[in-house]
């Protein structure tokens, strides 16, 4: 018998089980192949009890496969795979990992059968090649029911009982393994990890996908293998994104963003992007606090949390997008007494805040005393109280009475520019600059005179409003792009698109001074209270200035710095 191991409330990837691969869910994809399996009697999806996994269990029926839910703890996964397999008197069990969609049929059934004609073996596993290349299937075990059993018992400890039976490897004096090699087209010179745990592990797998699709290729483990034998550059995709160990302790990260019509989405995104990586490469599950529509199905579509104005709803359409008119700073509480006691469970809380937004005197005092703190681009009399503030680009002017006693420590420069994903994965590419103009800002009289403007002139013009999923696209064929100065300035400068400020405050005027002399740009401001004639003169200025800079992205290296912070005892 196969049994599915899945549940929805994953810490990194929440629901992946139902994100789409190409056309097809990733537990279709699954299912599909297991069906093909000659050596297979019957599939069970195994999950746990929780109200959040009723989808699976309606999935499942509509399927036509059986289910077991575990009334126990979600992360007593060893006990859950021992009931469901004692329930359903299974003989020799197939642990099949719900994340994993490059499951392969044969393979199944090789493994399955050469258990069979060795009953001296308590589980089997594939072996490497001749050459010591590893196989390439993941996410499948096979062992008889005793066996599970038995490593149930002896799993003791959390970091053994939340795994895939840990113990069967670890202990060899206890469990005997037979292995077996596997047919030659599923190794590879080179290991790479095809479980779907992160958002970048999805994406690698869609980025395959549509690449065999486009040759006319099925997506299956065979193909996938073929095709990175061919092209290594794909596995970089994905290459970054951490394992975790058994033992390996879980840290929780909340992460507090301004967001919306009245601040733009500049701070939301490079966020989203470190959010991301952090989840990414360390392993961390991050929750979001925002309170704009929009940036909520910004984050959900890339997996990332987003807490409810309520914290213990369960039904947040109730609560967006009005939050009572609140700010996320007041929702926090930290800007005023109230109750603060839920934030204990946040190892870390990295506040990411547009600079009307300030904390008073003492806020750390409301926090619990060991969680960390990071602010993200603000350098202010409030911001002593972190742990770490990191300017990310070259504006950051660091204070000598900040910065004499070491605390809080502070981060600026071109090594910490935050570039998201969609923007470096398009300075490699020759993309045509046929649009002229782009422009992004926050004021209705601005863009009239933008319009105004646009329809005087030749020359091709975008104006943007509100967010937009395909404005790094945009960015990318773009020759000038305007707007007050912000996060996508870095943007531009990756992608060849000359930055010009038209600032609405005299800090916006000051930062973008400080950028264009540290980046060796002609500086190029638009007045406040620009006229149409003066844009227009400003304009054809830009058009023929050149960047000529390079701008890599630096936020594995906060990552790396939030990984030290969080290793330090608690002052």
């Amino acid at each position: 018998m196969a049994f599915i191991v899945a549940r929805l409330g994953s810490s990194r990837l929440p629901g992946k089980q139902f994100r789409k691969i190409g056309r097809k869910m990733l537990l279709e994809w699954l299912l599909e192949e297991l069906r093909r399996c000659r050596q297979v009697d019957k599939i069970v999806l195994a999950t746990s009890a929780e109200p959040e996994n009723g989808p699976l269990l309606s999935w499942s029926d509509k399927q036509g496969i059986s289910t077991y839910s575990y009334p126990g703890g979600v992360n007593h996964v060893t006990t859950r795979l021992r009931r469901a397999a004692e329930k359903f008197s299974a003989e020799i069990c197939v642990l099949v990992s719900g994340d994993c969609p490059l499951i392969h049929a044969p393979a199944i059934d090789q493994l399955v059968s050469s258990l069979k004609c060795h009953p001296e073996a308590d589980f089997v596993a594939a072996k490497p090649d001749s050459q010591g290349h590893p196989p390439a299937l993941q996410g499948i075990s096979v062992a008889r029911i005793k066996t599970w059993q038995r490593a149930d018992d002896l799993s003791d400890r959390p970091a053994l009982k939340e795994h895939h039976f840990p113990i069967l490897h670890q202990r060899p004096d206890l469990f005997t393994c037979h292995r077996i090699a596997l047919q030659k087209d599923l190794y590879a010179p080179f290991h790479h990890r095809y479980s779907i745990d992160t958002w970048a592990d999805l994406e690698f797998h869609n980025v395959v996908h549509n690449t065999l699709a486009a040759s006319g290729s099925t997506y299956s483990l065979p193909a996938v293998v073929n095709l990175l034998r061919q092209d290594q550059s794909l596995v970089s995709i994905n290459s970054h994104v951490h394992q975790k160990g058994v033992g390996e302790i879980d840290r929780k990260v909340l992460m507090v963003v301004d967001a919306g019509e009245k601040y733009g989405y500049g701070h939301l995104m490079r966020s989203r992007e470190l959010a991301l990586q952090i989840t990414e490469r360390l392993g961390w599950s991050v929750t979001f606090l925002v309170t704009d529509l929009e940036a909520t199905n910004s984050l959900e579509a890339v997996g990332l949390r987003v807490l409810p104005k309520d914290k213990d709803a369960t039904d947040r359409s109730a609560s967006l997008p009005m939050y009572n008119g609140k700010n996320p700073v007041e929702l926090l509480g930290l800007s005023a007494p109230g109750n603060t006691a839920w934030l204990a469970s946040y190892d870390l809380v990295i506040l990411d805040l547009n600079c009307q937004n300030n904390l008073p005197p003492g806020w750390r005092q409301r926090l619990p005393e060991s969680s960390r703190v990071v602010i993200i681009d603000r350098l202010d009399d409030w911001t002593r109280e972190a742990d770490l503030v990191i300017i990310p680009g070259v504006t950051g002017q660091v204070p000598d009475s900040q910065s004499a006693d070491g605390k809080p420590e502070i981060l600026a420069g071109r090594d910490y520019v935050i570039l998201r994903r969609e923007i470096s994965r398009l300075t490699d590419r020759k993309i045509p600059k046929n649009i002229d103009l782009l422009t992004y800002l926050h004021h209705e009289w601005q863009r009239d005179i933008i319009k105004k403007f646009s329809a005087a002139t030749d020359l091709t013009v975008h104006i943007i409003e509100g967010q937009r999923p395909d404005f790094h696209y945009l960015m990318a064929r773009s020759r000038v792009f305007l707007s007050g100065f912000g996060v996508s300035f870095y943007e531009a400068l990756a992608l060849g698109t000359y930055p010009v400020t038209w600032a609405f405050s005299a800090a916006h005027c000051r930062d973008a001074r400080c950028f264009y002399r540290q980046t060796g740009l002609r500086e190029i401001v638009v007045p406040t209270d620009a006229k149409q004639d003066e844009l227009s003169r400003v304009i054809n200025q830009a058009l023929v200035e050149k960047t000529g800079q390079v701008i890599e992205d630096g936020t594995s290296n906060i990552v790396r710095k939030i990984n030290s912070l969080l290793k330090q005892p608690c002052a």
